[in-house]
C-alpha cells in the first residue's frame, strides 16, 4: 500500500514558493537597481522619498505584508490559475506588480507608462515596499517601519507633518478645527 506523507509534501511546497518568491525579488529587484544605477539615484533622493511616505501608507505594507506571509501569495497565484488559467508564478508577480503600481500611485498620485515622469528616488522607494511584501518570512517584522523610523531620523523629521498628516481625513478634520479657532486681528 502506498502512503503519502503529507508533512513532507507541504514542506516541499513551502520551499519552492520561498525559493519561487526569493526568484522574484532577485530578477525585479536587480532590474529596478540596474534601472536606479542609471539614473544615478542618491540616497538622498531614497531617504527623502522614505521619509515623506505617509504612516497610513507603511502600516498598510506591514500589516499587507503580514497577510502574504500568513497566507502565501503563491497559494493566491496557485489559486487564480485554477480559477483562470496560466501559472501559478505568472500570478504571483502579477500580485507583485498590483502591489508595486498600488504603492507607486500612492506616493505619487499618478501612473504613468513613462518611467522618467517619476522621480527615481521615489521609485526606488515603492521598488522598496512592493518587494518587500513578496519577499519571504518578512511577516515577522517591521522593517519598512524601522526603516520609515530611520528616513525621519536621517532628515531629522522635516517631513514627519506631511507623512502623518497626510491622510485625508486627518487633513479635512485639521481644516475644520482650523477653521474654528477665533484668529486674532
Amino acid at each position: 500500500m502506498f502512503l503519502v506523507d503529507w508533512a513532507a509534501q507541504r514542506a516541499k511546497l513551502k520551499t519552492a514558493n520561498w525559493l519561487v518568491k526569493l526568484l522574484i525579488v532577485v530578477v525585479i529587484g536587480g532590474y529596478g537597481l540596474m534601472w536606479a544605477a542609471d539614473k544615478a539615484v542618491t540616497v538622498g533622493d531614497y531617504v527623502t522619498a522614505i521619509a515623506k511616505t505617509p504612516i497610513w501608507l507603511v502600516v498598510a505594507i506591514e500589516l499587507f505584508d503580514k497577510l502574504a506571509d500568513k497566507k502565501d501569495y503563491t497559494t493566491w497565484g496557485i489559486y487564480m490559475s485554477r480559477q483562470w488559467g496560466g501559472n501559478s508564478v505568472l500570478w504571483g508577480i502579477v500580485i507583485g506588480l498590483i502591489a508595486f503600481l498600488g504603492v507607486l500611485y500612492i506616493m505619487t498620485g499618478t501612473i504613468t507608462m513613462n518611467m522618467n515622469a517619476y522621480s527615481p528616488g521615489v521609485f526606488l522607494a515603492a521598488m522598496t515596499f512592493a518587494l518587500y511584501i513578496v519577499m519571504p518570512e518578512t511577516g515577522d517584522d517591521e522593517l519598512i517601519l524601522f526603516l520609515w523610523l530611520a528616513a525621519q531620523v536621517a532628515t531629522k523629521g522635516q517631513y514627519l507633518h506631511e507623512a502623518v498628516f497626510s491622510l485625508p481625513i486627518i487633513s479635512k478634520l485639521m481644516t475644520v478645527i482650523l477653521s474654528r479657532l477665533p484668529l486674532p486681528l
